[in-house]
């Protein structure tokens, strides 16, 4: 209060800037100019543009008929996966295009299974039809006809990977039963022969026990129809070997 009450106290307001827009604009009216739509800015944003590891020559390569090709699987592949399902592998080592150049290790190739099923009764293994027909060289696709030939260190014909067939496997599991009881009979018989009067009744259990495994020799070969083959299932990182099967042109 003893501030406010002092005659001294004033506040002196700048008005040169209020007067220069009233000299060149007439406020009551608004003639003011229009606020610019945006405001510049000092700093130019550069274009940023991603980093590419590719390096397309323009040029066409021919692999010839009969290359062999040394592959790893980039993911796992079993006899689960549906027709259509899209593997992607790796070149493992450079290899030569007719002309000479190097397609480096690292190469990308696809593949799609064409067919596939889980293990089967009867002792039919899992199945799974492989074709890989991509590469990708310099990030340019281009399709390739080749066949594989191995898979895992495994013979592969014409591009099924077969899960192991275990029929005659399943028969022998299935015959145990009758083995272990004919020879324990056997034993039984071979206790009794040295035995007077009672040698005579050796022969009793031996012959129970020829009943035993004749029947499940018969019953045997029913029993394996119903049990199924081995599964296929090949981690990442899966060697395969393909064969280009006809001259191919890409593109790189």
């Amino acid at each position: 209060m003893l501030i406010f009450n002092m005659n001294s106290y004033a506040v002196d307001f700048d008005s040169s800037i209020d007067a220069s827009i009233r000299k060149d604009f007439n406020v009551e009216e608004n003639d003011l100019p229009p606020l610019p739509s945006s405001v510049p800015s000092s700093v130019s944003e550069d274009k940023i543009t991603s980093p590419s590891s590719y390096n397309p020559t323009g040029k066409t390569y021919t692999l010839k008929h009969g290359t062999q090709i040394n592959l790893s699987s980039q993911s796992s592949i079993s006899d689960w996966q549906k027709k259509g399902h899209q593997i992607s592998f790796a070149a493992k080592q450079g290899f030569t295009s007719k002309e000479g150049a190097i397609i480096p290790a690292g190469t990308i190739f696809k593949g799609t299974i064409t067919d596939s099923h889980r293990p089967q009764l009867t002792g039919n293994g899992g199945l799974i039809e492989l074709k890989i027909d991509e590469i990708y060289y310099n990030g340019i696709m281009s399709k390739i006809d080749t066949k594989v030939s191995l898979a895992n260190s495994k013979k592969v014909f014409l591009g099924n990977i077969k899960g192991t067939r275990s029929y005659w496997k399943n028969f022998s599991k299935a015959m145990t039963p009758g083995r272990k009881v004919f020879s324990a009979t056997q034993t039984c018989a071979a206790v009794m022969a040295p035995i007077p009067i009672v040698n005579i009744f050796s022969v009793i259990p031996l012959l129970g026990g020829a009943v035993v495994y004749t029947v499940n020799f018969v019953t045997a070969p029913v029993i394996a129809i119903f049990t199924k083959g081995g599964s296929i299932s090949l981690p990442a990182g899966t060697v395969f070997q393909i064969k280009i099967t006809k001259d191919t042109t890409i593109k790189g």
